[in-house]
């Protein structure tokens, strides 16, 4: 499952089948943040000090990463001008990603006004286990999981706004494992982490 299918799963209304951001980030940009994640964790995106070198030279499987790749382009690009360009260049991800679920049936399909579906969709959660089993996901990730996956669950959880209400000791250490992609250095960090601190960096310092 894509990063990004994940979180639309976490900022789901269970029951009215809605997403909502929990931070000044709009699910939109949030999702376009998180398909970026999706490539640095198929190594097409390698930092180069405030930029990422882009990896385009193979096609990607997935219609939304394939789409990103052309969207970001060729040669080096400043991670916060990469989210710009993501958040711009792949319009409604929401209902994408949502679509996406339903056909997996992990989430419902339902006209907002039956009999015009020109008014667009609800999605209220259908399986309980896919969202339970992403919820542990993330939380086995701060409590436990420290591989590339894992610090790029706590990004976005943290950059969605999710992590505020955790119990204090979890949350004590989401952030002490975010702190070494903040503390880090792209001389210092391992490939991968590298580029996924600049994601954190851009997702701090990019406007909303």
């Amino acid at each position: 499952m894509l990063l990004a299918e994940r979180l639309a799963l976490l900022l789901l209304d269970p029951e009215s089948g809605s997403v909502e951001s929990r931070s000044s980030w709009t699910p939109q940009a949030l999702f376009a943040a998180a398909l970026l994640g999706d490539l640095i964790l198929a190594d097409r995106l390698h930092a180069r000090s405030s930029a990422w070198e882009v990896d385009s030279v193979l096609p990607l499987a997935h219609p939304l990463l394939a789409q990103l790749l052309q969207v970001l382009g060729a040669g080096p690009i400043p991670a916060t001008r990469a989210l710009a360009r993501a958040r711009r260049g792949l319009p409604r991800l929401r209902v994408r990603l949502l679509d996406a679920l339903a056909r997996r049936d992990l989430v419902h399909r339902v006209p907002r006004l039956a009999l015009v579906p020109r008014l667009g969709h609800r999605y209220p959660l259908r399986s309980q286990q896919a969202h339970a089993e992403v919820l542990d996901d993330l939380r086995q990730a701060a409590a436990n999981g420290r591989d590339a996956g894992d610090y790029a669950q706590l990004v976005l959880a943290d950059a969605a706004g999710l992590l505020r209400d955790w119990p204090a000791e979890l949350h004590g250490e989401a952030y002490a494992a975010l702190s070494k992609l903040d503390d880090g250095t792209a001389a210092s960090l391992d490939p991968v982490l590298a580029s996924l601190s600049l994601m954190r960096q851009a997702l701090l310092d990019s406007p909303r």
